[in-house]
């Protein structure tokens, strides 16, 4: 994962793939049938090609150059009324925000293979291929071959593929190309990555602590992207938003620090005319401005506070989307000029003592549409902490709280409060938040008010029906190298 500031996991760190130049034929078979077992084919195979296709490819190029990384989640989960209930979140915006318990399973492994040696040292020149495949729950439990309907049951997406080279025009000077995980920090107990989550495809430039990057858009399918004509729901035209970013971090002292952001997004008319000869979808515009500041306050740490605008077409961020998701209807003349998202997030990592940690979170989202009006209007906001005892070092006792609220236009604050307690075992013995992997039991109780219930504002309400209490326990591992 990318990261300007910040905790987050490396992409790059972990198991190094074993293997020498004595057992070099047989480590490259082992290789060819674990990938051709593993189903990730276009992955493997590209890894494998660029491997044993290089000039006298041996397997300690393997034990130098692979470097393996991985992250995943799998569980089980109950509800009293019996209802299939694993993977539906209990917030009410439907995504993690309010917290991240239950969430579905989830793989995320990822190659990364140095085209030249490793750097040892930082200033070292480096060439690197990345490339995540993720698997994650259609519908059911996902990962067992002999689960009942498979096809349908797993997914399987790329999310990362891109080639990254630094240090060798200019010392720190990075530049890389591709589909990346292009990203800051995270509220990790609510798996809400904030601020500057540009994840896409594009270019970019790191010198220093100045980081540009042009990004390109053009996946999703409703009408600001897609123009249909003749209305046989097929796109006669599609449209592609071009995003320029700007990021710089500017160190105040040691421990304080300052990171600024920009971004221009644009889109153009569309090729498509109407019968007068003008584009059925004209050229729009949007801008995002925002700061984050960040104080390091010792171990491992810190607390940050984090201002996003956006304005136009770059308005995104309702419920934790990023500013290319444009919230809302566009004004009369098929444009968002008015259209305004705004993002706040307080982020809070401290030790109280050797033997508790306290995380907490506040983060508020403002959405107004291009129409102006009062139904094309949406706030949202979560409030969470979580706390971590450690009474041994394999054993950790964790309490989490959440209070959210959303409303969409005129209608009604629906609020939740939510509660959990979770015991985990950590075999590696770390007192810290992070240490993994965590086999965790967990209940969490939920307290909807009348609004929620009544509009059934959470995928759990939407699965067992309308309750104002509600109940969930789960088993679950989760773990990363």
């Amino acid at each position: 994962m990318s990261s300007l500031s910040g905790y987050s996991m490396p992409e790059t760190t972990g198991v190094v793939a074993q293997g020498r130049s004595a057992g070099g034929h047989r480590t490259q078979e082992a290789l060819v049938t674990v990938l051709r077992r593993c189903g990730s084919g276009l992955v493997g195979w590209l890894a494998v090609a660029l491997v044993l296709a290089a000039p006298g490819a041996r397997a300690d190029l393997l034990a130098d150059r692979l470097r393996l990384s991985m992250y995943g989640r799998m569980g089980l989960a109950w509800t009293p009324q019996g209802d299939f209930i694993q993977g539906r979140r209990l917030n009410l915006t439907g995504g993690p925000l309010g917290g991240r318990l239950e969430e579905g399973d989830y793989l995320e492994p990822t190659v990364a293979l140095h085209l030249i040696p490793p750097p040892q040292d930082l200033d070292d020149a480096f060439v690197r291929l990345v490339m995540t495949p993720a698997l994650l729950s259609g519908n059911g439990l996902i990962m067992s071959a002999f689960s009942s309907d498979f096809a349908r049951t797993l997914r399987i997406e790329l999310f990362q593929a891109y080639v990254e080279a630094g240090n060798f025009l200019l010392p720190e000077l990075k530049v890389w190309a591709g589909a990346r995980f292009y990203r800051g920090t995270d509220v990790h107990i609510s798996d809400f990555y904030y601020f500057n989550n540009l994840t896409g495809q594009g270019v970019g430039v790191q010198y220093r602590r100045l980081d540009v990057a042009v990004l390109l858009r053009t996946s999703e399918s409703n009408a600001l992207y897609n123009v249909d004509l003749d209305g046989d729901g097929e796109g006669e035209t599609r449209r592609q938003r071009t995003v320029f970013v700007g990021q710089y971090v500017h160190e105040l002292h040691e421990r304080f620090e300052t990171h600024l952001l920009a971004e221009l997004h644009l889109l153009p008319a569309s090729s498509a005319r109407l019968s007068d000869g003008s584009p059925a979808r004209l050229s729009d515009l949007g801008w995002v401005l925002g700061i984050k500041g960040r104080l390091d306050l010792g171990a491992r740490g810190f607390n940050e506070l984090a201002v996003r605008y956006g304005r136009g077409i770059a308005n995104g961020g309702a419920g934790g989307g990023q500013t290319w998701s444009t919230f809302g209807a566009p004004d009369a003349h098929g444009r968002y000029a008015g259209a305004v998202g705004v993002e706040v997030v307080e982020h809070l990592l401290i030790d109280l003592g050797p033997r508790y940690s306290f995380n907490g979170y506040g983060i508020f989202h403002y959405g107004q549409g291009g129409s102006g009006k009062a139904e094309d209007e949406t706030v949202d906001f979560a409030v969470g902490a979580r706390g971590t005892w450690y009474l041994s070092k394999m054993f950790h006792l964790i309490q989490e709280a959440s209070f959210q609220g959303l409303t969409v236009g005129p209608g009604p604050l629906a609020t939740a409060v939510k509660l959990t307690l979770m015991p985990a075992i950590v075999p590696t013995g770390e007192l810290s938040v992070f240490a993994r992997p965590h086999f965790r039991l967990f209940y969490t109780v939920v307290f909807y008010d009348r609004d929620a219930v009544r509009g059934l504002v959470s995928p759990f309400l939407q699965t067992v029906g309308p309750t104002r209490i509600g109940h969930y326990l789960g088993a679950q591992v989760e773990w990363w190298f």
